[in-house]
């Protein structure tokens, strides 16, 4: 269960654009892709605006291996909780700004309103939804002779 958790580190820049920076490996499953539409549909910003940075220990502590296909899930739920921070802090400067206002004048208007732009994404699946119950019966039908 332990391994089913996941950090990322968001920064959006004064020019609008987004920096991400996650703990899993891409190795091409398109992990960083992903991440950046994730981040890029949480800013409601063009996909061209994100940029991924390589994984580094020095961004995202105690980082997983990418297995078992929940690298999209974890490092994807932890950016999007790093984005929800930023734009929760940016709320009241896009009120004040009204809702023509593009991210980049947002967050420029942050910038000076000393709003911090970054932000540490966490995600963990649910204890209740992780791992495997070996007490529990196998459906019917299912082979004896497979764990």
């Amino acid at each position: 269960k332990f391994m089913n958790q996941g950090g990322a580190l968001v920064h959006l820049y004064t020019d609008g654009t987004v920096l991400v920076s996650h703990g899993g490996t891409e190795m091409g499953q398109g992990l960083h892709t992903k991440v950046c539409q994730v981040a890029a549909q949480a800013f409601n910003i063009p996909l061209d605006d994100v940029f991924v940075d390589d994984s580094s220990t020095d961004k995202v502590a105690n980082t997983l291996p990418s297995a078992a296909s929940m690298s999209t899930d974890l490092y994807g739920m932890a950016t999007l909780d790093a984005c929800q921070q930023i734009l929760k802090r940016l709320q009241p400067i896009r009120n004040s700004l009204g809702p023509d206002a593009t991210l980049k004048e947002i967050a420029k208007a942050a910038f000076f309103d000393r709003v911090d732009l970054s932000a540490h994404g966490f995600f963990a699946i649910d204890n209740d939804r992780c791992g495997y119950d070996w007490g529990k019966d196998a459906p019917e039908g299912y082979p004896s002779n497979l764990p």
